[in-house]
């Protein structure tokens, strides 16, 4: 299994060829760019990498247990030691006040508790949020989530339909036109748009795109389907237009006070500060660049220490802060996010129990947040109140059943966000939560 990374000039290469199909093939009409409203699915996926606190997030208490269970409240900031009520599609559950700024995204949540990531271990259970299909120990199996949603849309409307800041993207299955084009920071997205090299006199750009247009396709209309020419032409003339338009000044947020205050940005030149990513993040999906952006969202929460009662609500609460800040403005242009989807994970959760260093380990049941997605809102499976373990759930219900039912897998949410998007979830090798998808179809 490999990851292919597109640097600047090789993505830059590709879309300016006089001949090359595959620029043809990856290049979006400009009239998408800058679009009011979206016209075909878009998704965000968004990694919290460390393992995140689900009693401090989305699976909180609000009682002391004389056993195991040891909330560690006490060792919270006053401000995190209270649980808050969140009511998802007519459900009651209780989060942590971290989780305060996704409160009024809550009409188009659904939530899954209780999700057995059936390891403790940081690269297998990241090899597993990454395609959502249990991983070959460490390894990645199958195709990324991202590229798998991405295949959902006309991947001829867009420059780059998938795109994977700070996570590796795997595509065995598909063409090419839906591999990741992979950047380590968000603040890279920039230097794949800008030009190569200082820009050329008019009469010299006038001479070298009459030379470009005189240009011919080696290739055989056989293997197209018809003459190439119309579309190198039109390839042609996407790509100075996007030029034109100047796309790369869209990314600088330097210069756009109105989205570093709406994200809560410090530093925009900080590509691995949550509110840079969510807010690149939108500017690919909002622009009509990509159509489906995988993102390492939050970082530093691998919290075995008595850094815990610090480290984890005020990075729960960050990531959340971007979050919402994200899902605000995808819903300015979809406010029931109709055609979009926020998937929002970690790669397993923490342990009910405090250690010995005041802090928390590796545990197995977490939880995963979508937001739109073409889902019925609520709630979905449940972990056990005195232990935090986990329960079986009623594939039609979503409720935790103690007769039947099925352990919940991160497949299972794989699958029914495949089926979600017509797209096939025989991948999965289980069955999607049919009862959640739209009005149960």
């Amino acid at each position: 299994m490999s990851t292919r990374t597109f640097s600047r000039r090789r993505l830059l290469a590709g879309a300016l060829g006089a001949t090359a199909l595959g620029g043809v093939a990856g290049l979006a009409p400009v009239s998408r760019i800058f679009a009011a409203s979206p016209t075909d699915r878009r998704t965000a996926l968004l990694f919290f990498n460390g393992g995140w606190d689900v009693l401090l997030g989305a699976d909180a208490r609000d009682r002391e247990y004389p056993g195991s269970l040891d909330l560690g409240r006490e060792l919270l900031a006053p401000q995190y030691q209270t649980p808050i009520t969140a009511t998802i599609g007519g459900t009651e559950v209780l989060w942590g006040a971290a989780m305060a700024p996704l409160l009024p995204h809550l009409d188009v949540l659904t939530l899954f508790r209780g999700v057995n990531m059936n390891t403790v271990s940081h690269p297998t259970g990241r090899a597993y949020v990454n395609t959502f299909i249990p991983p070959a120990g460490v390894v990645a199996r199958g195709d990324s989530l991202g590229t798998r949603l991405a295949t959902g849309v006309p991947t001829s409307d867009y420059i780059m339909p998938n795109v994977a800041i700070g996570v590796p993207s795997f595509n065995l299955s598909y063409g090419s036109d839906v591999t990741g084009v992979g950047v380590s920071r968000s603040t890279e997205i920039r230097d794949l748009l800008r030009p190569l090299g200082s820009e050329l006199p008019p009469d010299v750009l006038a001479l070298l795109r009459e030379a470009q247009d005189a240009t011919g396709s080696c290739v055989h209309d056989r293997v197209t389907g018809g003459s190439p020419e119309p579309r190198v032409r039109a390839s042609r003339d996407r790509v100075r237009r996007l030029f034109e338009e100047g796309l790369e000044s869209e990314f600088d947020l330097a210069s756009q006070s109105d989205v570093r205050m709406r994200y809560g940005i410090s530093n925009p030149n900080d590509g691995r500060e949550p509110a840079v990513i969510a807010a690149i993040t939108y500017k690919l999906l909002q622009t009509g660049l990509a159509s489906t952006v995988t993102a390492q969202l939050q970082t530093g929460m691998d919290t075995h220490f008595d850094t815990w009662a610090t480290v984890q609500p005020q990075k729960i609460e960050q990531g959340n802060q971007a979050l919402a800040a994200l899902l605000n403005d995808l819903r300015e242009d979809d406010p029931t996010m109709e055609c979009t989807t926020v998937v929002a994970y970690s790669e397993f959760a923490r342990t009910p129990r405090i250690n010995g260093n005041s802090g928390r380990d590796h545990w197995f049941a977490s939880s995963i947040l979508v937001f739109g997605g073409g889902l019925r809102r609520g709630v979905v499976g449940a972990t056990v109140e005195e232990t935090l373990g986990l329960r079986s759930v009623d594939m039609d219900t979503g409720q935790p059943t103690d007769e039947g039912g099925i352990v919940m897998l991160p497949e299972h949410i794989g699958a029914t966000l495949a089926a979600a998007a017509g797209l096939d979830h025989s991948p999965f090798r289980v069955e999607p939560f049919r009862a959640w998808i739209g009005e149960g179809a």
